[in-house]
């Protein structure tokens, strides 16, 4: 019913900012092998023509080693970031509908799949645009989390300042309902051609044949919720006096940038009052507003949203554990709820030390979470109630941190066997930030799926890199990964395989280990790790890849954050009252 008035509900600055910034410009084209950009950040690329499905998969930045060492940039021409608009992942849409209409809300079952770029959701949403099809299905399921909120009276209370009973009602008129609605929806406070707007819409449902004051409203609020300024972001800063005319976030920008990074959705009235107010102008006051922020039950789904695009553990985006197939006849253990609780546990392993400590003990702790399925996997005891619970490896566990976990292991494995390149292409890429290309056109990259009784990976790898076209990659992925090989597809613990001992020593950048979980010790000191976890959170902060003028940056964020030690929580905040993050050029054309 809303439909109708969506094109009727684009403000001048949407339209005019379609046309120059990168959020309603470009696609992603799963098919793109490079991962090129489009937008003021990149050189153009493909997407899918008006029309598809826009089901596309991920694009391939993330897929095939892409990513950028820190301060490093990308090869964009452009020596400074530009403003843009930000279209809404599947998570902070999901998020700000619950927030904005009740927890209990109908879920979406069928949107665009989230596209990915240099491996995070964050940069994609920056360039992508809803296609037709996106469009109508945004449409059904905000109908029907509109209709769930407006059911009755009774439930639209929940969701309103209070409930009109007519289009009258002068102690609860409609244009103050749908103004303190609509702010928090949009991120700022509603304009008087807004409330217009929308309390026309309300009007006219209301009052037309079968109408009632609840019906405009569902209708009035379906409409706000369908309007790009709530679908997207609109951040694009304006010209600051006090700064010497430098382009600025507006404090209303800022209170969306700070609740779609730390809530992975929208403001409260808290920090859009605090916006009001002119509170977040400053790095103090946006510090501030950040510090409270964290304390929030909701800043958890930041640090988990960042860790699914990070280590690959991303439904919507089909990254790899949930879209892992292992061959029961391989691997009998394998079952339909262990990759679930693989994914749960690494995301409470990271939760755990992103708020509580030193974030890089992650790299080389004993602590695991573990139900009883998964506490099989790792070879430890059932328990008497099959909750998820906080086990210490036992002292010579050949189990140690972040590489020994399941989750890890499982995503970086084949159906039928393990897959050193894959493990050593994720620790290069996601740990250490290295250029891993993709594999040049013609080569076998199958050389282990059948293996000579008696062989070892290790062998058959180290044959495979005497080919001087495979050399170059496989030597920063195979030796690394191999360290890894004492753990099945699954992560289970072997001593050999295909009959042979496994010899998982190794050379990590010329320090030696000799297993995992000295490996892990490696990784941990590595000089490399700290800087990379940096790039990779701003980038995922900014919703970009990084540029040459964020070197500097970066280099002071990793500075603070090897003094605060490791401390993720303090990352972000250092983060986002930065100047990088309170500043940005103005897109040209």
């Amino acid at each position: 019913m809303a439909r109708r008035f969506l094109t009727k509900m684009v403000p001048a600055a949407i339209a005019v900012a379609c046309g120059v910034a990168a959020g309603c410009t470009g696609t992603i084209d799963g098919a793109s092998a490079q991962g090129t950009k489009s937008g003021p950040n990149g050189p153009g690329v493909a997407g899918p023509s008006s029309g598809s499905s826009g089901a596309g998969t991920a694009g391939m930045a993330g897929a095939t080693g892409m990513s950028q060492p820190p301060g490093t940039g990308t090869t964009d021409p452009l020596s400074q970031p530009v403003a843009s608009l930000h279209k809404l992942p599947i998570a902070e849409f999901t998020n700000s509908l619950r927030d904005l209409l009740g927890s209990d809300a109908p879920v979406a079952s069928q949107l665009e799949p989230d596209q990915q770029l240099d491996g995070f959701r964050s940069v994609s949403a920056s360039l992508v645009a809803v296609s037709p099809t996106g469009v109508s299905q945004y449409e059904t399921a905000i109908d029907a989390a509109t209709k769930f909120a407006f059911a009755s009276a009774t439930q639209a209370a929940k969701v309103l300042s209070c409930v009109p009973t007519s289009v009258t009602d002068a102690a609860c008129p409609l244009s103050q309902v749908l103004s303190t609605f609509g702010r928090r929806a949009f991120r700022r406070t509603l304009t008087a051609a807004d409330v217009t707007r929308y309390v026309g819409v309300a009007t006219d449902i209301a009052q037309g044949t079968g109408g009632t004051v609840l019906l405009g409203l569902q209708s009035a609020v379906s409409a706000i919720l369908q309007s790009p300024e709530f679908l997207y972001r609109v951040e694009l800063g304006t010209p600051s006096t006090q700064d010497g005319g430098r382009n600025k976030y507006t404090d209303f920008e800022m209170a969306s940038r700070l609740a779609s990074l730390l809530w992975v959705s929208v403001p409260d009235d808290a920090l859009l009052n605090a916006a009001a107010s002119g509170g977040l102008s400053t790095s103090a006051g946006v510090l501030a507003q950040a510090t409270t922020m964290l304390a929030s039950q909701k800043a958890h789904q930041s640090i988990a949203n960042f860790a699914n695009d990070l280590y690959g553990m991303d439904a919507s985006a089909g990254t790899p554990l949930t879209t892992t197939f292992k061959d029961p006849q391989v691997y009998p253990n394998w079952s339909t709820t262990l990759p679930g609780a693989m994914q749960q546990e690494l995301l409470m392993r990271i939760d755990d030390v992103a708020f509580s400590g030193d974030y890089l003990s992650l790299y080389d702790s004993p602590t695991v979470f573990v139900n009883n399925e998964l506490a099989a996997i790792y070879g430890l005891p059932r328990a008497a109630m099959d909750v998820f619970r906080r086990v210490t490896l036992p002292s010579g566990s050949p189990r140690l941190g972040l590489l020994g976990n399941a989750a890890m292991l499982a995503s970086n494995g084949l159906p039928q066997r393990t897959s050193p390149t894959l493990r050593g292409r994720f620790i290069s890429q996601q740990l250490l930030c290295k250029t891993v290309p993709p594999p040049p056109d013609g080569v076998n990259t199958n050389v282990l799926d059948t293996l000579p009784p008696g062989s070892s990976v290790k062998a058959i790898l180290e044959q495979h890199r005497q080919n001087p076209a495979c050399a170059a990659c496989h030597a920063i992925m195979d030796p690394i990964g191999l360290g890894l090989e004492n753990f099945d597809s699954v992560g289970v613990y072997r001593s050999s395989a295909n009959g042979v001992p496994i010899d998982a020593t190794g050379e990590l950048d010329g320090v030696a280990f000799k297993d995992e979980v000295s490996l892990a010790t490696v990784l941990r000191n590595h000089p490399q790790a700290a800087p990379c976890f940096v790039s990779k959170l701003y980038e995922q902060a900014q919703g970009r890849t990084t540029l040459p003028v964020d070197t500097s940056v970066l280099d002071g964020l990793t500075t603070k954050f090897n003094t605060n030690g490791h401390r993720a929580d303090q990352l972000l905040l250092d983060i986002v009252s930065s100047d990088a993050y309170r500043f940005v050029e103005i897109a040209t054309k």
